[in-house]
């Protein structure tokens, strides 16, 4: 062929380091010009490019159709031209109906539900399953006869035990973190159903120390067998044992149900107060014991934070429940909606400096007791209608303030101190208004001690 032929295309193809001048055809597709270049390529030295995809691109484009010619692509004379190793697209798909490429688009190609739809799908098992609780509950409380109640508690258990198993085997065989979880939950709830209904006689405290016990030990075995998410079961294992061990407490004692609430109350803000230095205790960041690499303190951090996650998830539930059943079963005595209303406080404070998923357990314990102490609140005061009305209307306000607008505003230095000082003022005025529930006072002053 002479050089000056209109069917040829000088060209220069860059190869890595290497470069090589070619004269190539126009009107052959370039799929068919791709392995001469590279024997061509071959014969200069450079032999890492047999068994590859190569294909010719022009420098900072996309990569040549193949099935294109030179000419067609617009190449011309003196072009510079790239051999790649880019991946050719994937084929397109032709349907022969437009519903089917209509589903393909919407699905996106990907069959698994989504996160929303987990969640959803979680949320439903988790309703359904406390509705059945909450009918087996009721139903011992009313007395009725739906059945022998050590059968209704032998087949709890049983169930506890095969949701259990189903979440360890979501969990491994299939990856499913949610699955999982909410499996270990249910399989929990069951597990304290079955320690509720299988104390004889009325229910009472017994029946609520051997469902938190049996929720704690179902929580401990799930995070054993290796369920997954050990800061959510943590939690739940920790709130188990601290309503295991008011009631025991009450059971020794039998102090009355008020009480309880209130000492538990009182305990549990301790221990939300001090949940930080326990979880760097607990995950071996004491400055005495100094982490011997880099690698071990991240992980110490890591635990840190997943223990600090779960002990003040699990105490700000503790302090919401022991707020509820004060208020619930001392009302309308003055010092236990007192007792409540600061829990709920305390807790929308801590509420405020948490983050993750512990904020969110504080937040909704605060809306909880608040709510609850509102209502009984509310019964004591009905012939108070205009004050009702502005004291609904004042805590719907600073809801709003402080979930929409306090986000945004920083907090002047001043302030924060006044409301650390506050919040450790009211956590201090908790314990002695706990003793005075619980009857302490009046218990010391029947004692008649003599001095000297």
């Amino acid at each position: 062929m002479s050089v000056s032929d209109p069917g040829l295309r000088r060209v220069s193809v860059h190869a890595g380091s290497a470069v090589v001048d070619v004269a190539l055809p126009s009107a052959i597709p370039i799929a068919a010009l791709v392995p001469p270049i590279i024997d061509i390529l071959t014969t200069q030295g450079i032999n890492d490019l047999p068994g590859r995809r190569d294909r010719l691109a022009v420098p900072g484009a996309a990569a040549l159709d193949p099935s294109k010619t030179l000419l067609q692509n617009g190449i011309h004379d003196g072009d510079v031209l790239v051999l790649t190793t880019s991946e050719p697209p994937p084929p397109t798909v032709r349907y022969h109906d437009v519903a089917d490429a209509v589903a393909e688009l919407r699905c996106d190609g990907n069959s698994a539900p989504s996160p929303r739809m987990r969640l959803t799908v979680a949320i439903c098992a988790g309703g359904l399953t406390g509705t059945g609780i909450l009918l087996l509950v009721v139903n011992t409380l009313n007395n009725n006869a739906f059945g022998f109640h050590s059968m209704t508690a032998v087949s709890a258990a049983l169930v506890a035990v095969i949701a259990v198993a189903a979440a360890v085997i979501a969990q491994r065989a299939n990856r499913g973190a949610m699955a999982g979880l909410t499996l270990s939950l249910i399989g929990i709830a069951w597990a304290a159903t079955a320690g509720f209904l299988g104390v004889p006689g009325a229910p009472g405290v017994p029946n609520v120390l051997l469902a938190a016990t049996a929720a704690m030990v179902a929580a401990v075995l799930s995070m054993r067998v290796g369920a997954g998410a050990v800061v959510t079961l943590t939690a739940v294992s920790c709130f188990s044992a601290v309503v295991a061990a008011a009631a025991l407490g009450g059971v020794v004692t039998g102090a009355p149900t008020h009480a309880v609430g209130a000492a538990a109350t009182a305990v549990s803000l301790g221990l939300l107060a001090t949940s930080g230095r326990a979880a760097i205790a607990l995950a071996g960041l004491s400055p005495h014991r100094p982490p011997s690499a880099d690698t071990e303190l991240r992980l110490a951090v890591g635990r840190a934070d997943g223990w600090l996650a779960s002990l003040r998830a699990a105490f700000s539930a503790a302090t919401a429940l022991g707020a509820v059943v004060t208020v619930l079963a001392g009302a309308p005595r003055l010092d236990c909606l007192t007792l409540a209303t600061a829990a709920g406080v305390l807790l929308l404070l801590r509420a405020a400096s948490a983050s993750g998923g512990s904020s969110l357990v504080c937040a909704v314990g605060a809306t909880v007791t608040i709510s609850m102490t509102f209502a009984c609140t509310t019964i004591r005061l009905s012939g108070h209608g205009p004050w009702l009305v502005a004291a609904t209307a004042l805590l719907g306000a600073a809801a709003c303030y402080l979930g929409f607008v306090a986000p945004h505003r920083p907090m002047p230095a001043l302030a924060r101190k006044a409301v650390e000082l506050f919040e450790c003022v009211v956590l201090i005025g908790t314990v002695p208004l706990a003793c005075w529930i619980c009857g302490c006072y009046d218990t010391a002053r029947g004692l008649q001690l003599r001095w000297g």
